[in-house]
């Protein structure tokens, strides 16, 4: 069962108050190491060491051949529930429906349920149509509270699916989605599946080609890190949960901004397995201006570095193999950005050299080698143009240090979390339009 309103209230406030006080501590906790290391220069061995340690661990993450799970014999295809959220989705929704009813599986293992989740455009006399032309499709409509995760814990109980497929307003899906990942729940030990993602206004700009490069980037890194014992991550749109699992974790979180995120950790901590596939992929809509872009990734970064104070110290009881993996993630995604503000102080005002040098590095490193091989693996670059475009995608990746640093700092002082701010979306045909 899903939790209740009361209970969640009551859990949000306690842990709202628990992770800022974990969030203050790290913060003052790296500051302190960082002081440290530049006062006593004695001790800058261990930002050598430990940057060894997990050069190993990248080493071996890089070199690693992943293999595709495999679907052996026939295999009796279970309920398949397809949950949408949309609020204010009127210029996608369309496209989304008709491609969704043309799902290769058979139509009485499936339901599509679309949640509209408070939308003040179009969207409802459009799903009214859409019901006219598709009546099998099921919409559930609640006043909108904010967020998705919101959305799919009030369609959850009405569903009947052992399987349970969240897309974004804005997916298009190839027409054997389900016939390539739903098979692979007949291995027991995998609790869920994600599929690569792509973009298809990729052409558009700058940007919207950053982000095509940054997705097979990290389609790239999840199945390495699969391949070396580690961990994968759920990315919302295009991923698969067993049913009974998510009753078991109670839903989705609302207490989050990024509710897969928190659910891939739920996952590992009862023991099951995250399969990421490459192929089938489902395609979204980047976006496509600066202004767009600054909110969601600052989402993404709050959501992710949240689930580290949440599950804190619950995760350190995955075994060494999920541990390093972790710990390789949390220190070059969020603890190395917000140590680069001391680091870069004691540089300007004692003339020292930047003690963080190494990790930077070996960063470095990590995403020059993800982005070559992902862009390489998936978008078929080679000579020159691969060379361009990993320069251009290392220049993009560059706004995700600002970012971490202004999310790690709120983390510490801000009371609840974030406002979930939706991303708009504007549909292929209006992009067709703007190449044209």
């Amino acid at each position: 069962m899903v939790e209740t309103s009361t209970d969640r209230l009551s859990n949000d406030i306690s842990g709202d108050r628990d992770r800022r006080l974990k969030a203050t501590l790290v913060v003052l906790l790296i500051w302190g190491i960082v002081s440290l290391l530049h006062w006593q220069p004695q001790t800058q061995w261990f930002i050598v060491g430990l940057t060894a340690v997990l050069s190993i661990q990248t080493a071996r993450m890089l070199m690693a051949k992943p293999t595709s799970p495999t679907i052996e014999g026939d295999v009796d295809l279970p309920q398949v529930s397809i949950l949408v959220p949309a609020k204010n989705e009127s210029a996608v929704l369309i496209d989304l429906v008709d491609n969704l009813f043309h799902l290769n599986y058979p139509t009485n293992h499936l339901e599509i349920w679309v949640i509209d989740d408070g939308s003040t455009d179009r969207t409802p006399q459009i799903l009214s149509k859409l019901q006219t032309q598709f009546p099998k499709l099921q919409v559930h409509r609640r006043e909108s509270k904010g967020g998705k995760s919101g959305a799919l814990n009030s369609v959850f109980p009405f569903t009947q699916g052992d399987i349970i497929l969240v897309c974004d307003a804005d997916a298009q899906l190839p027409a054997d989605f389900l016939q390539q990942t739903v098979p692979l729940f007949q291995q027991s030990a995998i609790g869920a599946v994600q599929v690569r993602k792509s973009i298809y206004n990729a052409d558009l700009n700058f940007l919207t080609r950053c982000q095509q490069m940054e997705m097979n980037c990290d389609a790239f890194l999840q199945t390495h890190r699969i391949a070396v014992a580690g961990m994968t991550e759920l990315r919302g749109n295009g991923m698969l949960v067993r049913r009974e699992l998510l009753e078991q974790c109670n839903g989705w979180s609302e207490d989050t901004v990024t509710e897969d995120l928190d659910l891939t950790f739920k996952l590992y901590l009862i023991g099951k397995k995250i399969e990421f596939v490459t192929l089938p992929a489902i395609r979204e809509e980047g976006v496509t201006t600066w202004g767009n872009l600054w909110p969601q990734h600052c989402r993404w970064a709050e959501g992710g570095y949240q689930r580290y104070l949440d599950y804190f110290p619950q995760i350190l009881t995955l075994g060494w193999a999920k541990e390093i993996d972790l710990l390789l993630f949390l220190l070059l995604q969020f603890i190395l950005p917000i140590g680069l503000i001391p680091d870069l102080l004691w540089t300007i005002f004692y003339s020292h050299h930047p003690i963080l040098f190494p990790l930077q590095t070996l960063l470095g490193f990590l995403l020059t080698v993800g982005f070559m091989a992902g862009v390489h693996q998936f978008q078929d670059l080679r000579g020159w143009r691969l060379v361009w475009a990993t320069i251009q995608g290392s220049l993009y990746m560059v706004h995700w240090i600002p970012a971490m640093i202004v999310v790690t700092l709120r983390s510490c002082v801000k009371k609840g979390r974030s406002q979930w701010i939706k991303t708009e979306h504007y549909g292929r045909n209006a992009y067709k339009t703007m190449i044209k």
